[in-house]
């Protein structure tokens, strides 16, 4: 089961090819790849963002604010309409991360951020979670603004594992 609330510090980076390279090599005694870099492979994310009609958030965002948040929808691969996806509440505050969210079924996760109808299944579902996001969504009347995939290639300290 994922984790559906944590906190942590991130760093990321944008490389060249030549770049990435030599730093994989400079970082390998101290750094590992996460668990989803299978065979030292990239792994695709997706991502639709949300926002309001002027877009309230991604304006806030680039301003560069002690505290900024938002709300995505996103998944590993690319999903078929009955995988699971994780919706997602993302604030930072002072470069802390916190991440809120809750793995559910893709149909049903458009389903919510349409017209905010609960799933029926409850299985994996973080209902405390999908209560925060209800009242994100409440405050900000939002819609699916942006769609966003790139390949990652994940890092964690060795012998830490956050």
């Amino acid at each position: 089961m994922a984790i559906e609330v944590f906190n942590r510090y991130e760093k990321k980076y944008l490389l060249d090819e030549v770049t990435f390279k030599s730093l994989l090599n400079r970082i390998s005694d101290y750094m590992e790849p996460d668990k989803y870099n299978k065979n030292g492979q990239f792994y695709s994310i997706s991502n639709i963002y949300y926002d309001t009609d002027d877009n309230r958030l991604i304006r806030s965002s680039i301003e560069k604010p002690v505290c900024k948040e938002k709300l995505r929808m996103r998944s590993y691969g690319t999903p078929d309409a009955h995988d699971k996806v994780f919706l997602e509440i993302k604030k930072k505050y002072n470069g802390i991360v916190n991440k809120r969210r809750t793995s559910i079924v893709l149909n049903d996760a458009y389903r919510y951020m349409e017209n905010g109808t609960f799933p029926s299944e409850t299985e994996c579902l973080n209902r405390q979670v999908l209560k925060e996001i209800d009242y994100f969504r409440s405050i900000y009347d939002l819609k699916p603004k942006v769609y966003l995939s790139y390949d990652r290639y994940a890092f964690f300290e060795k012998n830490d594992g956050d």
